[in-house]
């Protein structure tokens, strides 16, 4: 029998796994508040989120990668080992196959954001729409996700997503399809939503687990077939990583600095108005906290659904600004459209350009890659 009947009820089993999740997390809360815990920084926090993931075996990894730094295979041998593991369970032979397998396969939070409207009475879009067999399907999937609403709330189920990206971006690296230049610039963004969404590694772990059923659940097909099973085998583990001397319950819960924005929400009106694409860019503190006007900005290609590929910089940043994260966030193009408005006329330009303002204050346009001093 499968999760739900032909009414798109719930069955006993999901109602179950929601119960034994609801004793668990009580439990395991006066567990967690009574450990004394160590702080951690940046690169361990990042490290630590793929905590569910890196627990698993894969050929070529012959301990455990650890949380303290980048784990990278000891020999060419156990690299050719990751590499073959990972082409035969995803089709992964290159970072865009990567990137791909990442967007396509750990997106389970975007299904349940796109759940809250529907819940909150603002559908995103009408199910008529669809045909019978992807309204039935969408319906099945809505309706088992609302049966973890109550445990996780806003904060859906990213921490899923997050998890397994981060651990199948560390095997990558480890096998060398993925520079660790690269690794940071594709984990720290999801490390700030992280901080963002939750509060402490009790609630990461409520959405990992619940997220974690609601993957098998459609990689099952909308059926019953090794959810129970998969469901005991993550619940084992965040049990273990949530223990006094597990990784999450040895360590704090990491926060980002709150940057004092020049603008406030308040301030943030809309400009960009009959904007079609992504809406994410990046753009430095130097202008968001600063206020300094956009000097220097160029568009690259992107794989993340989100990012419009913008970035942005006053052009007096050094190299050694712009290699720290910290110096630069993730922000909506119209957000950067309100501190300068005089990069709304060029936001339509495709991939590959790029903009730099002369002495005269007027932007000229360069092809992107070309050196330009203090430029990068």
């Amino acid at each position: 029998m499968g999760i739900f009947n032909k009414k798109g009820e719930s069955c006993f089993e999901a109602e179950n796994i929601v119960k034994d999740m609801e004793k668990l997390f009580a439990a395991l809360k006066n567990q967690t508040e009574a450990a004394s815990k160590r702080k951690i920084d940046k690169v361990q926090f990042v490290l630590l989120l793929g905590g569910v993931s890196v627990c698993r075996k894969i050929p070529g990894i012959h301990k455990h990668m650890g949380y303290e730094e980048l784990y990278v295979c000891e020999s060419e041998e156990d690299k050719a080992n990751v590499k073959a593991h990972l082409q035969r369970m995803y089709g992964i032979e290159n970072k865009d196959d990567l990137l791909a397998v990442c967007n396509r396969m750990y997106s389970s939070d975007e299904d349940y954001l796109q759940f809250e409207t529907f819940w909150e009475g603002k559908p995103a879009f009408d199910v008529k729409q669809l045909n019978d067999q992807g309204r039935e399907t969408f319906e099945a999937c809505k309706s088992f996700a609302k049966l973890f609403e109550p445990l996780v709330k806003h904060g859906g189920f990213f921490a899923w997503d997050c998890n397994e990206r981060i651990g199948l971006l560390r095997a990558a690296h480890a096998c060398d399809i993925l520079s660790e230049e690269d690794f940071w610039e594709l984990t720290v963004p999801l490390s700030v939503e992280a901080a963002t969404r939750y509060d402490s590694w009790m609630e990461f772990a409520i959405s990992c687990l619940c997220g974690s059923v609601y993957f098998m659940f459609c990689q099952c097909g909308m059926k019953e077939d090794g959810t129970k099973q998969f469901y005991e085998i993550n619940r084992q583990l965040i049990v273990h990583l949530l223990d006094k001397d597990g990784a999450w319950g040895r360590n704090e819960w990491f926060t980002y600095e709150t940057k004092k924005f020049l603008k406030g929400k308040d301030d943030i009106v809309e400009l960009l108005k009959n904007w079609e694409g992504p809406e994410g860019c990046i753009a430095t503190d130097r202008i968001v906290v600063d206020g300094c006007k956009v000097g220097y900005m160029y568009r690259e290609q992107t794989e993340n659904e989100w990012d419009s590929g913008w970035r942005f910089m006053a052009g007096d940043e050094s190299e050694e600004y712009m290699n720290n994260a910290d110096n630069s966030g993730i922000y909506a193009l119209n957000t950067i459209c309100n501190y300068d408005k005089d990069i709304m006329n060029f936001l339509s330009s495709p991939y590959g350009n790029a903009f730099f303002r002369d002495d005269d204050g007027e932007f000229k346009w360069e092809q992107l890659g070309r050196e330009e001093k203090n430029k990068k």
